[in-house]
């Protein structure tokens, strides 16, 4: 078993969540634009869903953060 020390740079993540929901607004947008246009929407649609899941991701990091329950932590990796 191996231990990993995670921490956590706050002034990170909000730049990433901007970016990560900005890449989500633009993705929803060219689903809406091939819809229209009568194209598969398959790859999109799955990027779309990564993207959501990590902006959710970001936010709650960001909200624990905030609430100070977010400290470095250690973590115990899984062989």
């Amino acid at each position: 078993m191996t231990v990993v020390t995670v921490q956590l740079d706050r002034a990170s993540l909000c730049p990433w969540y901007f970016a990560v929901s900005w890449a989500r607004i633009r993705v929803q947008q060219s689903v809406a634009y091939a819809q229209e246009c009568g194209w598969s929407t398959k790859y999109e649609e799955a990027q779309l869903e990564r993207l959501l899941e990590m902006e959710q991701f970001i936010k709650m990091t960001w909200d624990q953060a905030l609430d100070g329950d977010l400290l470095p932590q250690t973590v115990l990796e899984v062989k």
